[in-house]
């Protein structure tokens, strides 16, 4: 959907100055407003497409698909593009299923221990506890409300974080993570509805008889 969004902007950006970044007192509503969505959704569901930079290799890979979150817990990614793929997290059981491979990851991990960041998606967690709320510093994000995060602490797992909230909805239109390294990685969102009644079924983690079970 940003696609045709961008194209179908770009003959008034080019008539018009682009509207001033908000400054970080106005960015506060805005998080008020983003946070309460997804305080409100007892669920989610939306397309994406992902950018990922590797900045020592200078390499991108590009991958499409479609994710859903249920409270509480439950987390699915399936990837259609370049390859079919997917990624279920059900409270404390990580799955990721490569089907060309014929392998699958199964892990644990603690949900306590994750980011605002993420959480903020299942009502829990405060972004302004964890990050720093300051306007955007690049231009190439998508149309919506940029904003910068900063960890009030040192993060291994990322240096910055981008969000840019769509001003009709509040909900995220695009997220960029930034490393230490300076890889990016980068979901743009589109479709996104909630509260649509998923159930436990639709976070189904089972893998095809015979797949090799990776434990890390």
């Amino acid at each position: 959907m940003l696609g045709p969004l961008v194209l179908s902007l770009l003959a008034a950006d080019l008539a018009s100055p682009p509207p001033a970044p908000a400054s970080r007192d106005e960015l506060r509503p805005t998080v008020h407003r983003m946070q309460a969505f997804y305080e409100n959704a007892k669920d989610c569901q939306a397309t994406f497409s992902q950018t990922y930079v590797n900045a020592a290799f200078k390499k991108t890979l590009q991958s499409t698909g479609t994710l859903r979150f249920k409270k509480p817990g439950m987390l699915r990614f399936d990837y259609l593009t370049p390859e079919p793929k997917f990624f279920v997290v059900k409270n404390d059981r990580i799955v990721s299923y490569v089907p060309a491979a014929q392998q699958a990851m199964v892990g644990s991990f603690k949900a306590d221990q994750l980011s605002a960041s993420v959480t903020f998606l299942f009502g829990r967690g405060n972004l302004e506890s964890e990050f720093s709320i300051h306007p955007a510093d690049r231009t190439d994000l998508a149309v919506g409300t940029a904003m910068l995060l900063l960890p009030l602490k040192e993060d291994p797992r990322f240096s910055k974080l981008y969000f840019v909230v769509d001003p009709q909805t509040s909900s995220v239109r695009e997220s960029v993570v930034v490393d230490a390294s300076g890889n990016e990685n980068r979901f743009d969102f589109a479709a996104v509805k909630t509260n649509v009644g998923l159930s436990e079924k639709d976070f189904d983690d089972t893998v095809p008889e015979g797949t090799q079970i990776l434990r890390p």
